[in-house]
């Protein structure tokens, strides 16, 4: 039966992976195991019933003429010519194409949260100074320093983790071919994954929203009271809970890209499986966009010394750039 399976597999090599496509190669492989099956029965060797199964099923075009996917091979034809490169993974292939890009979503995950959470460590410093537990030097340096430290600590891990992840970046530019039984165990794999997907992203939209209300609380409760320190700490949680959802979103995120790419789902279906120059301009633009908001948050934290309130710029600027990405994508599209 192996050998029926490897046909089954070269006979439909060409076409696209479609309902109609999968729906004719199951009653293919139904009729030729029941043919195989009846020749074994009747005392045919192996190789004898595997040979006559074969003979009879004639050419593939008169298979396809008999099933109706005349235009299915036209469609894979078509899209033969617009994606001539091709990669063919294996089941271990494909398993631990995966887990490298789980390893790497949760590495930039990381270090984003990193980037997030910087200017914690100089909340915490700033209201132990109001409260005056610390000198003020003692506090600045001690917040300026541990900002540095763990954007430092998120650089190096983006590099690292862009460097391993390298080798997988021409994937993107293949058409991923894979035999049906590897497809198979993906597709459920897959479908596991997804019952946790929403769960998981629906959380970390609810971390994000509710990530004021520690702060506000706060300041409801202790306002007028001796307990400053206490509502100067609290706007700390803010980033604390906003990195938890981010977290969620990137690892997550990551992970289904990946089962997308290899089943040729979302972005990676073959008809959005063209170069977006949308997205190439959105990148180009964040490329110079983030560090620019850096170093604008920096100088205004360090001229003012009220680190405090300077977070407020992550929350401007991640709306300034979400809507810009918005409206070059709509353009693009429409074009």
């Amino acid at each position: 039966m192996e050998t029926i399976m490897s046909y089954i597999d070269n006979l439909f090599r060409s076409y696209p992976d479609t309902p109609q496509v999968r729906r004719a190669r199951e009653e293919l492989l139904g009729i030729m195991e029941d043919k195989y099956n009846e020749l074994k029965a009747g005392g045919k060797s192996e190789n004898e019933a595997i040979g006559i199964v074969i003979s009879e099923f004639g050419s593939m075009d008169e298979i396809a003429f008999e099933l109706g996917l005349d235009k299915e091979l036209a469609a894979g034809q078509k899209r033969t010519v617009d994606f001539r490169q091709e990669k063919k993974l294996t089941l271990e292939q494909a398993k631990a194409y995966l887990q490298s890009q789980d390893s790497f979503g949760f590495k930039i995950a990381a270090g984003v949260v990193l980037c997030i959470c910087s200017p914690v460590p100089a909340c915490i410093m700033s209201a132990l100074e109001e409260a005056n537990i610390l000198p003020r030097a003692l506090a600045d340096a001690a917040g300026g320093c541990s900002l540095f430290l763990m954007v430092a600590a998120a650089v190096g891990i983006f590099i690292t983790a862009g460097i391993a992840n390298g080798r997988y970046d021409m994937y993107k530019k293949y058409q991923i071919q894979l035999d049906f039984r590897t497809r198979a165990r993906i597709a459920e794999e897959y479908e596991a994954f997804n019952q946790g997907f929403g769960i998981k992203i629906t959380t970390g939209v609810i971390l994000c929203i509710i990530s004021v209300l520690p702060s506000v609380c706060m300041e409801a409760v202790f306002a007028g009271t001796g307990f400053q320190v206490l509502r100067d700490l609290s706007g700390s949680s803010l980033f604390v809970l906003v990195a938890g959802g981010v977290f969620l979103f990137i690892t997550q995120g990551v992970k289904k890209s990946a089962y997308d790419l290899l089943l040729e789902k979302g972005d990676f279906a073959p008809e959005k499986r063209t170069e977006k120059k949308g997205e190439k301009l959105i990148q180009a633009i964040a490329a110079a966009y983030w560090p620019i908001v850096t170093a604008c948050y920096l100088v205004w934290s360090f001229v003012t010394g009220k680190w405090g309130f300077t977070w407020i710029i992550w929350v401007v600027a991640g709306l300034i750039f979400g809507a810009i990405s918005a409206v070059i994508s709509i353009i693009f599209r429409e074009n």
